[in-house]
C-alpha cells in the first residue's frame, strides 16, 4: 500500500502541472484550452481520492465507463471519416 501512495503522489503532481499549465495558457493565449484546465482539476481530485479504498473502486468503475465511451467515439469518428461520398 505504501508503494501505491508514492505513485499517487507522483501522479497528483502531474495533475497539478496540467492544472497550472492550463491556467497559464488560458490566461495568456485563449480560452480554448479551458476544458483541459477543467479536466486537470477533475483528474487531480480523482487521483488524490485514490488513497481511500471506497473511492478506488469508484474510480475503477469510472475508468471502465470512460473506456467504452472513448471506444465508441473512436468508432463513430472512423465511420464519419471513411464514409463513402
Amino acid at each position: 500500500m505504501n508503494k501505491e501512495k508514492d505513485l499517487i503522489i507522483l501522479t497528483s503532481l502531474v495533475a497539478i502541472g496540467v492544472f497550472i499549465l492550463g491556467a497559464v495558457v488560458s490566461l495568456l493565449q485563449s480560452m480554448q484550452i479551458l476544458p483541459i484546465l477543467i479536466l486537470g482539476i477533475i483528474f487531480l481530485a480523482l487521483i488524490l481520492l485514490q488513497i481511500y479504498p471506497k473511492f478506488n473502486h469508484i474510480t475503477e468503475n469510472l475508468e471502465k465507463i470512460v473506456f467504452f465511451i472513448v471506444l465508441f467515439l473512436i468508432i463513430i469518428s472512423f465511420i464519419y471519416l471513411y464514409k463513402p461520398i
